[in-house]
Parts: C-alpha cells; structure tokens; sequence
C-alpha cells in the first residue's frame, strides 16, 4: 500500500499545493456546505478540501508504515515499547484514515454531479464552470 500511495503521491503532489486561495476556500467551507457555492474563491482542478484530504491521507499513509514497520517486532526485534507505541499509532491513524475517507464519500454525495467524476472521471463542462472555474478556464481558454 505505501508504496502504491508514494506513486500517486510524488504523481499528484503539485496538483496538491496550497494556495492562498485553497486556504480562503477552506476558511469559507461552511458556506459549501449550506449550499451557497457560487461566491467561493476560484479554485484550479482541486479545491482546498480535496487538497487538505491528499495532505491528511498522505500523512496518515506515511504513519501507517513507520508503525506497521514498529509493529514487526519479530523482524527488526524492536523493544516492547516501541512495539506497543507502534500498535496505538497504527490503531489510532487507521480510525482517523477511515473518518477522512468517510468525509470524502459523504462529501461527494453532497455535491450534486460529484459521484459522475468518481465512477467515471469526467464531469460536464457545467459541473466544472461552477466548481473549478480556474481549471475550467485552463482547460477550454475561456
């Protein structure tokens, strides 16, 4: 698994860099959620929730292998210690890993025309207009 993510990882980490306006979109969420999404800030092809997603899945990926790695105590003979610090981060990582992803499904159900780009990733030139209007612009020079 860590290396599978570490390949979409080092694939998509510049599309992931925050910007300015990543953070404002993230200041303004509370306005997505109730449904008032035409004045957020402009975003390019991944808006500030999907860009704080790949940073937290990224971390939560990174401290799933070095304690899986401290958990394999019969390999490395690791102290019981480490093992056992090991064993909470692992636990208390994978729950946070399973809340974020619930999140993102949730999230996707909630934004009418999401699902389309999950299961088949493309979206209608309307969905992306309103969504992504920076990447929209990119995209078709408009």
């Amino acid at each position: 698994m860590a290396l599978s993510f570490l390949a979409l990882f080092l694939r998509f980490r510049a599309l992931n860099a925050m910007t300015p306006a990543d953070r404002e979109w993230l200041g303004r969420i509370r306005e997505m959620v109730d449904g008032d999404d035409h004045n957020m800030p402009e975003q390019g092809k991944y808006n500030g929730g999907q860009k704080a997603l790949f940073w937290a899945l990224s971390l939560c990926v990174l401290l799933l292998t070095l304690s899986g790695i401290a958990i394999w105590r019969a390999y490395f003979g690791f102290d019981i210690g480490l093992v056992r610090l090991g064993a909470v981060v692992h636990a208390a990582t994978a729950a946070v890993m399973i809340a974020l992803i619930m999140v993102h499904v949730y999230a996707a159900i909630w934004v009418k025309g999401t699902l389309r780009a999950m299961w088949y990733g493309s979206v209608t030139r309307g969905w992306a207009r309103q969504h992504h209007r920076g990447w929209y612009r990119q995209i078709t020079g408009k």
